[in-house]
């Protein structure tokens, strides 16, 4: 079972956990979409606004709103919904419309990846970084599936996403 504070970075980033006798599961909400989409449609009124009433100044402020929006909107994830049905010894990723079915055997590995994504200022952050970590599937067939896109301030996964990622390989193997 993962700790409170692994559970707590999951959250962090959006995932919830639901844990039966047979089937583990994790969610990742929608609620950052709905207030996303809440802002765009605002921000879209306030430019159409502006336009109408000052072309190049409407203008102006849609392309500041596009650089501004863009790298969020890319970094949305959508809905997604992991199963690891241990009973029957395969899971399930379910993202947006597409859903992936294996069993374990066809899993080689469970891999964690980080890539740097953007430089920022932040009196609350520790550094001034911004890295994506990736927990996913390495199929037999060689195809990478991220199951988990976590946000840090260091290019080394922390220990809770550590240890997220060796209790999804302790549940496979």
């Amino acid at each position: 079972m993962l700790s409170k504070k692994a559970l707590d970075m999951l959250e962090y980033n959006g995932y919830s956990m639901k844990n039966d006798e047979s089937q583990i599961s994790f969610n990742h909400s929608s609620t950052d979409m709905i207030g996303l989409m809440i802002v765009l449609i605002l921000t879209f009124a306030v430019v159409v606004f502006l336009v109408s009433v000052q072309l190049f100044v409407g203008l102006g402020v849609a392309v500041l709103a596009f650089l501004i929006f863009l790298p969020i909107v890319k970094r949305s994830k959508g809905k997604f919904r992991l199963i690891i049905d241990k009973k029957n010894k395969s899971l399930s990723v379910k993202e947006n419309d597409s859903t992936i079915s294996k069993s374990f055997q066809f899993i080689d590995s469970i891999f964690i990846h980080s890539k740097f994504v953007d430089e920022y200022s932040s009196a609350f952050k520790s550094t001034s970084e911004e890295h994506r970590i990736t927990i996913g599937l390495e199929m037999d067939n060689k195809k990478l599936i991220p199951i988990f896109k976590l946000i840090s301030d260091h290019a080394k996964p922390s220990k809770e996403m550590n240890e997220v990622h060796d209790y999804i390989k302790s549940l496979i193997s």
